[in-house]
């Protein structure tokens, strides 16, 4: 039977009858059900503590028994080939590894764009805090010493005072 040739009998209190054609009750008891499993699906998957870091793929980062969690941060990512400041590549470590100089000059400059962008986020804003000094560095756990040192001293001489570094949590 179609909905256009069903009819149905209306009662009314005044005790007349009336005919409507194609109308139906709609039953919500199926889709309050799905946006239930939805809210509890989204629930659970929402993160309300600490920041997610995505991690490269040819990283193995060291292994730490520490809980705290990270804070929100930029992030200093040193693969086997680049050096990646927020995922965006910076300098080629071959390159920075035959300089001499024990600064980074691209990393430098990088840093210090993003310094004057949340020291301007800090001004317009007193709810949102400023420029904290605060960068996390996620290496793999075979980089060089020189290497990171020459990092440091980059992170260092351009205000970021607070390097976190980053590991991976044992359970």
């Amino acid at each position: 039977m179609k909905i256009e040739n069903h009819e149905t009998l209306i009662a009314y209190s005044t005790g007349t009858k009336r005919t409507k054609r194609g109308t139906f009750s709609l039953k919500l008891t199926s889709m309050i059900d799905m946006f239930t499993i939805l809210l509890v699906f989204l629930l659970k998957s929402y993160s309300a503590e600490g920041q997610i870091m995505t991690i490269t793929k040819d990283l193995k980062l060291p292994e730490s028994t520490s809980q705290m969690q990270p804070k929100v941060t930029s992030i200093i990512a040193i693969t086997q080939e680049w050096i990646l400041v927020d995922g965006r590549p910076i300098d080629k470590i071959e390159n920075i590894m035959a300089s001499e100089n024990l600064l980074i000059n691209s990393l430098e400059n990088e840093l210090r764009k993003i310094r004057s962008i949340s020291e301007g986020i800090g001004e317009l804003s007193d709810d949102m805090q400023g420029f904290q000094g605060n960068i996390t560095i996620q290496g793999n756990r075979d980089i060089t010493f020189d290497l990171l040192k020459k990092i440091m001293l980059t992170c260092g001489s351009t205000g970021y005072n607070n390097m976190l570094l980053a590991v991976s949590q044992i359970e």
